[in-house]
């Protein structure tokens, strides 16, 4: 990609490159979601796309470097949706409802992307990158967590806990999510996303 205080025809070229990588990301997504991440090669992925694989290495050197972005893409997305539907939250408890239940809602609505991520997450070799990047994501959910629940017990908001072991115990039911709503597809997913969300509320409540 070009500089961007280039010259507007290169600006141009520059957005057409991101949108090109936004369909092999996509392509990618897919591919992993049918066939399994052992086999999504480059040039699988390229017929999913209707592309060249020359032209994914053009933009993705590594196989690795392609793996990364899906994951980046993929969470991206989901703290965007997770976002939207806290904003506007008036307590601590509304606020981790509202990222448990929008959570599984994602699932819900984009099982690829999660079939993409989780076997990309537990694969060897060229995904060692992406592997990387989700444990320090994880990382960095828990001790977002850890912090919102000290902030709420500091004010008084929320009852006295561990926080860390509150903190892995939400995400842990979180990551069980998935799993679940694929292997039963008939799941009622909003009483589920109502249910695990007061389980917790009532867990942290003063």
């Amino acid at each position: 990609m070009q500089p961007e205080n280039e010259s507007s025809g290169q600006h141009q070229r520059s957005f057409i490159e991101e949108a090109r990588r936004g369909q092999i990301v996509a392509a990618t997504i897919e591919t992993i979601a049918e066939i399994g991440y052992a086999k999504a090669s480059f040039v699988r992925i390229a017929q999913r796309a209707g592309i060249s694989p020359g032209l994914i290495t053009y933009h993705f050197a590594k196989r690795e470097e392609l793996m990364k972005q899906v994951m980046l893409t993929v969470h991206d997305s989901m703290d965007r949706a997770l976002s939207a539907r806290g904003e506007g939250a008036v307590s601590y408890q509304a606020a981790l409802r509202a990222i448990i239940e929008g959570f599984v809602h994602y699932c819900a609505d984009h099982p690829a992307e999660l079939i993409a991520i989780s076997q990309i997450a537990s694969a060897a070799r060229d995904a060692e990158t992406a592997r990387t990047w989700a444990t320090e994501q994880n990382a960095r959910t828990l001790t977002e967590l850890e912090e919102m629940f000290r902030e709420g017990q500091d004010v008084g908001d929320l009852r006295r806990f561990d926080v860390r072991v509150m903190a892995v115990s939400v995400l842990a039911a979180m990551e069980a999510t998935p799993a679940e709503l694929m292997t039963r597809p008939d799941t009622d997913v909003a009483r589920y996303a109502r249910e695990l969300a007061d389980l917790f509320e009532h867990a942290i409540s003063a």
